[in-house]
């Protein structure tokens, strides 16, 4: 990744018609411009996309999200609308345009990957008040990959974290306030700025804004909900989506799943060996790991929570530190997680070079690039597939194994750089507060 200048929120490194002017002529900003449409065009992620289309379906049949979807997807506890109703509401719009125009499937992907386009875009556009931050996010390769190509809505989540950052550095708590519950609206990872926010607030014994701060999430919140309980009577489902979320195991840029994923790499060499294993012990630990690290989440989360409250951080750290650390503690972390965060991260200067070499080899390895394309186009969906048939058992496995090894080491340099990020942001604290004292 590239490292921005450390520029005060809002301000500009030059003045907006400098900044248009020319933009359309210049390299850098037309080959990631080139690689957005493609991916717009072309590219999604087979499994997501085909969850987010049915959810959009449902939604224009009245049918509401939080049902299950097909029944042999059901039978793996999987492949349903698991998020809080915001996205829903888009999807929905996206299916009636779709429906429209005669509801082919092709449009309709292309309609429900716009708002996350629309997504991407806006981001570019607030961070290009500080130029350096607006290169280094639009210049990155893999951006357009997780933000369009994952249909997941996560860069919404960071456009309302880094918007409510730039407003509470302005003191319009109410803002900040609408703005977490409606990034809430679309995944709930927003509301662990709440009790960080909260100790801030209550340092400086602003009474009034923690009750601006307060009345505005719970407006936020009413108004992403209401509507969905009202015209769906399926709401009263989520409790099914809770407990899928509660029951899934470590997975993803997590130390357990790369550990995971190295101990099932250990078991497929000893097969090609002739050493078969009767049991896998890295899904053992997934397992384990995902009963246990919520527990480890909450005492982690207290501890940072007791922290803030014994020393007075900067308004950045408020919302940066809590955000880093959920990217270290979760027990799932999958790739559009990083952009709930990245927009705060380059706004506010933070050098996450090393996180974005981890983070790329980790996307180019995981599973595969193939699986950004439609299954409507007929291509395999693994790279051991490509190969012939007679290969597959022994290249095919000595491929996947690789790459597995690969994955594993990436997710655990992806955490570790989080780590020392995360580290260095607390020790930034410290050496603030003895400076003052």
């Amino acid at each position: 990744m590239g490292t921005p200048a450390s520029l005060p929120i809002g301000s500009r490194a030059e003045g907006p018609g400098e900044a248009r002017r020319g933009l359309l002529r210049q390299g850098w900003f037309l080959w990631p411009l080139a690689l957005r449409l493609a991916v717009w065009l072309f590219l999604a992620h087979a499994y997501e996309m085909a969850v987010f289309e049915d959810a959009s379906w449902r939604m224009v049949r009245g049918e509401g999200v939080y049902g299950r979807f097909a029944t042999w997807w059901s039978a793996a506890g999987d492949g349903y609308y698991a998020y809080p109703p915001l996205y829903a509401y888009m999807l929905w719009a996206s299916g009636w345009v779709a429906a429209l125009l005669g509801g082919h499937w092709w449009v309709h992907q292309l309609l429900i990957k716009a708002w996350l386009v629309l997504a991407d875009a806006a981001v570019m556009a607030f961070l290009s008040r500080t130029r350096p931050a607006a290169r280094a996010y639009w210049t990155l390769w893999f951006i357009p990959l997780v933000a369009i190509g994952q249909v997941q809505p996560d860069l919404w989540v960071g456009l309302s974290v880094v918007l409510a950052l730039r407003l509470a550095l302005r003191g319009r708590w109410a803002a900040v306030g609408l703005l977490l519950a409606l990034g809430a609206g679309l995944k709930p990872v927003p509301l662990i700025l709440l009790p960080f926010l909260a100790i801030y607030l209550g340092q400086r014994k602003d009474w009034k804004a923690v009750g601006r701060l307060t009345a505005a999430v719970v407006g936020g919140t009413l108004i992403v909900w209401l509507p969905y309980a009202a015209l769906f009577g399926d709401w009263s489902a989520i409790s099914e989506v809770v407990r899928f979320q509660i029951s899934r195991p470590a997975a993803g840029l997590t130390v357990p799943s790369g550990l995971g994923m190295l101990m099932n790499a250990g078991v497929g060499v000893a097969t090609l060996l002739g050493r078969a294993l009767l049991k896998s012990p890295g899904d053992s630990i997934l397992r384990l790991m995902g009963m246990a690290q919520p527990v480890l989440t909450v005492i982690g989360f207290t501890v940072l929570i007791i922290a803030a409250g014994r020393r007075r951080w900067p308004l950045t750290h408020v919302f940066s530190v809590p955000l880093l650390a959920f990217l270290l503690m979760n027990k799932v972390v999958h790739e559009h997680y990083l952009l709930q965060v990245l927009p705060l991260l380059l706004i506010i200067g933070i050098n996450c070079r090393n996180l974005g070499l981890a983070y790329a080899v980790y996307l180019v390895t995981a599973g595969s690039p193939l699986r950004f394309f439609a299954r409507e186009f007929g291509l395999p969906t693994t790279v051991d597939a490509l190969l012939p048939l007679r290969l597959q058992p022994t290249f095919g496995v000595g491929i996947t194994i690789g790459l597995m090894v690969v994955t594993a080491l990436a997710a655990i340099a992806f955490s570790w750089q989080v780590f020392k990020m995360l580290r260095s942001q607390t020790i930034q604290v410290r050496m603030e507060v003895n400076e003052t004292a």
